[in-house]
């Protein structure tokens, strides 16, 4: 078999793993190694060794498909990539949380900026995974503060609460729940090159109370509870004014007071 002189993906990874198992080794005995050890036809440059050690990541993130490729194909718009690719960084360094959907509109507004017009990219999950990819950036899981029901209780007190229900008829049978909306709070999943430093989350919320009784024949409107008395968004208007039940306190949460209310 004649020797080849270009390298594959995974080629160029077991090299940079070859210079991280031996870090003293200087770059031309490294092309040397890579020559010998794939039985190149000749000694790859000072500078493609260079380049293949600053794309390490690039390699490490391909799949066994890509890996096993030689020809990597061209970014069309590498002046986007860029661009995109450094504000993702920045993000990262202020420990800002991005989503996929976010990047997607981010490269949009770039694609604008530089007037690509025609030639602007659909932006699909497929560009973004190959965006992902190619820069070593993937989704990071950020945890933060947990709590969990005790199942075991429910559990154990779910058949009494059942036999006690049978002497009522569904319509006399009601249920109240909440649920919170924290609309400042930042997404518990980022996309970034490695794993950032927690932060304290925004618990800035909205509460809402749902209540029906047991055959839906009876539905209250929701109510909302919230941190301001008059949200400037109210407009100086209750929320009765505005159509809806309202009410606030310190920590936007059900008390007893509201709840006798």
């Amino acid at each position: 078999m004649k020797p080849s002189s270009s390298l594959s993906n995974d080629q160029k990874l077991k090299i940079c793993h070859h210079k991280a198992a031996n870090p003293s080794i200087k770059q031309s005995a490294l092309a040397n190694w890579a020559m010998q050890e794939f039985k190149l036809s000749k000694v790859s440059t000072q500078g493609t060794i260079s380049n293949i050690l600053a794309k390490r990541q690039q390699y490490e993130n391909m799949n066994s498909t890509e890996l096993t490729s030689k020809r990597q194909r061209a970014v069309k718009h590498p002046e986007l990539d860029n661009v995109l690719a450094n504000w993702v960084l920045q993000c990262q360094a202020r420990r800002v949380a991005l989503s996929g959907d976010l990047i997607k509109e981010k490269a949009r507004q770039f694609a604008r900026q530089l007037e690509l017009g025609e030639r602007t990219p659909e932006f699909s999950n497929g560009w973004l995974a190959k965006f992902n990819i190619r820069h070593g950036f993937k989704a990071k899981k950020s945890y933060g503060e947990s709590g969990s029901a005790d199942l075991d209780a429910i559990d154990r007190n779910m058949s009494t609460i059942k036999e006690k229900l049978q002497s009522y008829s569904l319509q006399d049978i009601n249920n109240m729940d909440e649920t919170e909306l924290f609309y400042r709070m930042a997404p518990d999943r980022t996309i970034a090159r490695c794993q950032i430093e927690g932060f304290k989350k925004d618990k800035t919320r909205l509460t809402f109370i749902f209540a029906a009784n047991a055959d839906g024949s009876h539905k209250m409107e929701p109510l909302i509870i919230g941190h301001a008395q008059r949200p400037r968004a109210f407009n100086r208007k209750s929320g009765e004014q505005l159509g809806f039940y309202y009410r606030s306190n310190a920590k936007a949460w059900m008390t007893g007071l509201i709840f006798r209310e």
